[in-house]
């Protein structure tokens, strides 16, 4: 299969003890059985291996459902998110000159749509380049230290037509903002975000095709992603 361009690989990596959002689960991955249990059990020369994950829905790079955000019965889990909002086009704008733990509303977004002569379509993906990865992973402040989205420039995407969005740090509300105006607008207009992805740094300014398929959790919250951009060449 020919894609016919160049895949960007915007996931982080799964580990035991990767950072997670304050409260959340955390992970680890331990061996079920080894190559040397297997053999000796099955009396052969032929053996495997498999390990066992336990780990948060909302711990390495992934997406949130709305039922994670709202309490409204019948919000719809991550198995119920609509695959058209997760193969999707895609743009990414630069706010990493906002400081950490700050806010940006939506006046931010469109000085940086009109820097980078871009504009959000019906059905697009917007990602965020908060430079806050690159700048803070491995350490305690990449927890917390992110800056996030106000309730304007939540709206105002939405608005837009964005379906969905994403983020290069744990959350897209700022840590010291504990009323969560980014999640509060998702949970009332419905529309899903990504958290934790990486290498958005190569995406600033362009428009590309945004993948991001999470796994068929009955009534999940969320879901670990594999997303990946696809630049056209």
């Amino acid at each position: 299969m020919d894609l016919k361009g160049k895949i960007i690989d915007l996931s982080q990596e799964i580990y035991t003890g990767m950072p997670v959002y304050p409260g959340h689960l955390k992970t680890v991955i331990f061996t079920h059985v080894s190559h040397k249990e297997t053999q000796r059990s099955l009396g052969t020369d032929f053996s495997y291996q498999a390990s066992g994950i336990l780990m948060c829905d909302h711990g390495p790079t992934h997406i949130d459902s709305v039922s994670h955000l709202s309490r409204k019965p019948g919000a719809p889990s991550v198995d119920e998110i609509p695959l058209e909002c997760c193969i999707t086009p895609a743009i990414c704008i630069d706010v990493s000159d906002v400081p950490h733990q700050h806010q940006f509303g939506a006046d931010k977004i469109k000085a940086e749509l009109e820097r980078w002569n871009l504009d959000i379509r019906p059905g697009d993906t917007v990602l965020f380049y908060t430079g806050h990865y690159d700048q803070y992973y491995g350490t305690p402040e990449y927890m917390t230290h992110q800056p996030g989205l106000t309730r304007d420039a939540t709206e105002y995407i939405i608005d837009q037509g964005a379906v969905n969005f994403g983020v290069d740090c744990t959350s897209p509300d700022m840590w010291l903002d504990k009323t969560y105006p980014c999640h509060t607008v998702c949970a009332e207009r419905e529309v899903t975000h990504i958290e934790n992805l990486c290498n958005l740094d190569k995406l600033v300014g362009k428009r590309f095709t945004f993948i991001a398929l999470p796994l068929k959790i009955r009534k999940g919250t969320g879901s670990p992603l594999r997303a990946v951009a696809i630049l056209d060449e």
